[in-house]
C-alpha cells in the first residue's frame, strides 16, 4: 500500500502533481493499461511531466510505477474485506465468501499448465506420493494423504524433521509434496536437496516465491498468503493450498481412474457396517 499512500498523502506535491495523483487514484485500473502519453492527455500535462512525477515518487520509470500500483491494488482488494469489530453477520458471510473467491482466482492465475503436466508425468511413474509438512501444515497433509490413498497411490505424511532427513535412506523413488508457507527451514532444504539428487520428484507448495526452496525443487506451485490481513491470513493460505491439492488429486484420479473408482466404492462398503 506504499504507493497508494504516497498518492493520497501528497507530501510536497505541486498543484500539477496533485491533479495527476487524484486522476490516478480515481482511475487506477485504467492507468495500468495506459502509456505516459495517454496519462498525460488525461491529466492535461505531458509525458515528460508524468515521467518526472513517477521518478519523484521513487520509481525508475512508468512501467515500474505501474507494477507497484498493481501490487498495491491487489493488497487493497484484500484489505477491503477484512473483518471489523462491529461487523454484522450478513457482512461477515459476504466478506468471507468474497475472500474465498479472490483467493481461488489468484491461485488459479498463478498455476502453469506446463508445471501440471510435469507433475502428471511424475505421478504416473511412482507408487508413492508422500507429504512433508511441519506444524499446522501437517493437518492439511493428513487430509490430502487420505485422498491420495483413496485415489490409488500410497501416501504418508512426514511431520518431523528427523523422519524427513531419514527418508532418503528408506525410500528409493517417490513424488514428494512439500507444504511450507515461507520455505525457510534449513533442515527441510537440506533434505530436499539430497532427495532430488537421488531421483525423487519434489513439488513445493509455498506463498514465498523468493524461498531458497524454489531453486531446489522440480515444480513450485505458488499459493496465497497475505501478511497484512491478520484475522484471516491462515485461512487464506489453507484455502489456496486446498485448491491446489484438489487439482493434484483430480490429476491422480484421472490417470488412475478405474482403481480410484473401485477404491472409493470399497471404502463406502467398508463403512456401511
Amino acid at each position: 500500500m506504499e504507493l497508494i499512500k504516497k498518492l493520497q498523502q501528497k507530501v510536497n506535491f505541486t498543484e500539477r502533481e496533485v491533479v495527476i495523483a487524484d486522476y490516478i487514484l480515481n482511475h487506477c485500473e485504467e492507468v495500468l493499461k495506459m502509456t505516459t502519453r495517454q496519462l498525460a492527455n488525461g491529466t492535461y500535462t505531458s509525458a515528460t511531466i508524468i515521467v518526472r512525477f513517477v521518478r519523484k515518487l521513487g520509481y525508475q520509470g512508468f512501467n515500474d510505477f505501474k507494477i507497484h500500483l498493481l501490487t498495491d491494488l491487489k493488497e487493497n482488494s484484500y484489505q477491503e474485506i477484512e473483518v471489523e469489530k462491529k461487523e454484522s453477520l450478513i457482512s461477515i458471510v459476504n466478506k468471507v465468501s468474497s475472500l474465498h473467491e479472490k483467493v481461488l482466482l489468484e491461485t488459479k492465475n498463478r498455476l502453469s499448465i506446463d508445471d501440471l503436466e510435469k507433475i502428471q508425468q511424475a505421478i504416473k511413474n511412482v507408487d508413492q506420493i508422500n507429504i512433508f509438512a511441519l506444524d499446522a501444515n501437517a493437518s492439511i497433509g493428513e487430509y490430502v494423504s487420505h485422498n491420495i490413498m483413496q485415489a490409488g497411490k500410497l501416501s504418508n505424511v512426514y511431520q518431523s524433521i528427523d523422519k524427513i532427513l531419514l527418508y532418503e535412506f528408506l525410500i528409493e523413488k517417490s513424488v514428494i509434496i512439500v507444504i511450507s508457507r515461507m520455505g525457510k527451514n534449513k533442515n527441510m532444504l537440506k533434505a530436499i536437496q539430497n532427495l532430488r539428487k537421488k531421483g525423487h520428484f519434489v513439488i513445493l507448495i509455498t506463498s514465498n516465491k523468493d524461498s531458497p526452496f524454489v531453486k531446489n525443487v522440480d515444480v513450485c506451485l505458488l499459493c496465497t498468503y497475505k501478511e497484512n490481513i491478520i484475522e484471516l491470513r491462515d485461512s487464506l493460505f489453507h484455502t489456496s493450498v486446498s485448491y491446489i491439492f484438489d487439482i493434484l488429486i483430480s490429476i491422480i484420479i484421472k490417470n488412475n481412474y478405474d482403481t480410484a473408482i473401485n477404491l472409493y466404492q470399497l471404502h463406502d462398503q467398508l463403512y456401511e457396517y
